[in-house]
């Protein structure tokens, strides 16, 4: 009987908290490895940091053609971090999906093999 009280403490508690552990760590990776607060910070930065400075003096068409490059450089900056944070919202999206039918899937296992095993009588 402590065997079996053993079991099901292992079965429906301690791994689930594996699991539940395992799955953390899988989002926490994510959220690291796509820099998402980062992105998230500096979002309408420019990218790279690459900005176009105008120069010494008052020139009007290099103050354009600087204002205009360094509007084109935070574009491409949003952009750039906008997909990124759209990637790893899939990636946490997806590794949470899995991570549920993952843990489902481990405490209904006992249930299901028993109901597998029962139905197998009706062919013997």
């Amino acid at each position: 009987m402590k065997l079996i009280l053993r079991y099901l403490k292992w079965q429906f508690a301690e791994k689930p908290k594996e699991i539940i552990g395992a799955i953390k760590n899988f989002l926490a990776f994510g959220a690291y490895f796509f820099s998402l607060k980062q992105n998230i910070v500096y979002l309408f930065s420019p990218w790279r940091n690459i900005t176009w400075s105008s120069g010494r003096g008052f020139d009007p068409q290099a103050m354009m053609e600087s204002a205009f490059s360094n509007f084109i450089s935070r574009i491409i900056g949003f952009f750039l971090r906008a997909f990124l944070i759209a990637g790893c919202l899939v990636y946490e999206a997806v590794v949470l999906a899995l991570g549920i039918i993952l843990l489902l899937a481990w405490i209904f296992l006992p249930f299901i093999i028993i109901i597998i095993f029962v139905s197998a009588f009706k062919y013997v």
